[in-house]
């Protein structure tokens, strides 16, 4: 079986080598490096399964690293950062970022976040085959299968887990969810009244997916609850 490979980038040799070491324990394979840059150019050889960036980096910082990762793959990116100011965070989740650890961290905890954000669920009973997979939400084609989602016509670019929830919430429309009920879902963990994190992926989702933003239509805030997706919009294709 092929291992998943994480890149990891983080300029502090003693955190890298420990973070490295008990990744690679627990059955990855770990690509490194020290730099924003020398991150940019890894990044486009390995296409890693999932990355790791250290906000404070030499050269280009860990958000403009993920940007540029961005720009062509959906796949899972962690933040790691000794800042504690939710503004940070907000940035980081809402350039296309999945996970914000604060440093100190212990390595199970980044273990079980790296899991939970390679999980790839299939949150419907199972994974859908050919001919339950694709759905017509108003201008919106989403194919669960393949993982592409088209705004008239057009392909747009999701995180994993931007995905993740768009497919989730689209495949029980009208049911209300909770925040925890969301992150629990969505990352496979307790949610830790960390509410920011699904506030900023439905605002990343509707800037992607809402003819109008500012007045959704389709993922609709429940007051004093959390959201659901309008039942109207949903119907196989």
């Amino acid at each position: 079986m092929t291992r998943q490979t994480i890149l990891l980038v983080e300029d502090d040799h003693e955190i890298r080598e420990i973070i490295r070491l008990y990744l690679e324990k627990n059955g990855y394979r770990v690509v490194t490096a020290i730099s924003g840059d020398e991150a940019i150019q890894i990044a486009a050889k390995e296409q890693p399964d999932l990355a790791i960036l250290d906000v404070l980096l030499p050269g280009k910082n860990g958000f403009e690293v993920c940007r540029e990762i961005r720009s062509y793959s959906s796949a899972p990116i962690l933040f790691l950062s000794c800042k504690k100011d939710e503004t940070d965070k907000i940035e980081g989740l809402s350039i296309g970022g999945d996970d914000y650890i604060t440093k100190p961290f212990s390595p199970n905890e980044l273990l079980a976040r790296v899991r939970a954000n390679l999980r790839r669920p299939y949150l419907t009973g199972g994974e859908p085959d050919a001919n339950t997979s694709k759905l017509k939400v108003g201008t919106i084609e989403i194919d669960r299968l393949s993982r592409v989602v088209q705004v008239n016509g057009a392909r747009i670019t999701l995180s994993r887990k931007e995905f993740d929830l768009l497919s989730f919430l689209v495949s029980h429309p009208d049911q209300t969810f909770s925040h925890e009920q969301l992150f629990r879902e969505i990352w496979g963990q307790d949610c830790f009244n960390d509410t920011r994190t699904i506030i900023v992926h439905v605002s990343n989702l509707r800037k992607k997916i809402e003819p109008d933003p500012s007045n959704p239509q389709y993922i609709i805030n429940v007051h004093g609850v959390g959201y659901k997706f309008a039942k109207s919009y949903v119907f196989n294709t």
